[in-house]
């Protein structure tokens, strides 16, 4: 049985299959794949879980948590690049109440290579207040003092790769599709109640994934911000965010 599960949340995602095959080469890792809408070609030593009728990302994400083995799961978008032996370089360093995220690199999909090299790698992000929405901190993803620090506090994280334990999941009670719709304030949600809970967000730079960054036309999973904007500003005012 695999350590780990990696869960993609699929809806009409054309790079889905080179991501799938991208993790099967480098790692030990299961995977879970949930197709809303779209029944796509299926490849060997994956499991899928279709949706003929979208139940929208948080609930595609919950179903593959439901099934998932391993005792560690890792969230997944469906256009990434992975570093080699990302699982193990994760699972090492893991403690049951953090929440890690590798470092992030940019991903140029048609070639599927890394682009973009002359910016910095993302390594930390953090949380306006204002809007609770998520921003690169520019100034120390530049200094070169931290890049030696390999394992370190982060503010927030990008919602496109996230590994924690899967107990550590099902404690925490993620992911709320009642008080939520569609992908919005994914990482918020997370954040705000692994602090509460006296956890930690971590980004591990000993290993590295490269994202595909969609245009707005091209985002498939929609963000229902009325809905989820009530519930968030809640949920980080009883967090006391800093």
């Amino acid at each position: 049985m695999a350590d780990l599960t990696v869960i993609i949340p699929a809806r009409k995602e054309r790079y889905l299959n080179k991501t799938i095959l991208d993790i099967q080469k480098k790692s030990k890792a299961e995977i879970v794949v949930v197709l809303e809408e779209e029944n796509a070609e299926r490849l060997a030593g994956v499991s899928y879980v279709f949706n003929e009728k979208p139940k929208g990302m948080r609930t595609a994400i919950n179903q593959a948590v439901a099934i998932a083995n391993g005792k560690y799961i890792m969230k997944l978008d469906a256009h990434c690049m992975l570093d080699n032996g990302f699982d193990e370089k994760l699972i090492t360093e893991h403690q049951f109440n953090w929440v890690q995220t590798p470092r992030r690199k940019r991903l140029d999909p048609e070639k599927w290579e890394i682009t973009d090299s002359n910016k910095p790698d993302v390594d930390y992000m953090y949380i306006n207040k204002r809007d609770l929405r998520g921003y690169k901190c520019n100034g120390k993803n530049r200094d070169p003092e931290l890049k030696n620090k390999l394992i370190d506090d982060t503010g927030t994280f990008q919602g496109s790769c996230w590994f924690m334990e899967k107990a550590y999941f099902n404690k925490l009670g993620l992911l709320d599709d009642k008080n939520f719709a569609g992908m919005g304030h994914e990482s918020n949600e997370i954040v705000f109640k692994v602090l509460q809970d006296g956890g930690r967000i971590v980004v591990n730079k000993k290993t590295w994934y490269a994202h595909w960054h969609k245009t707005k036309t091209e985002v498939n999973f929609g963000a229902n911000k009325s809905k989820s904007r009530k519930y968030i500003f809640e949920l980080a005012k009883q967090t006391n965010y800093k």
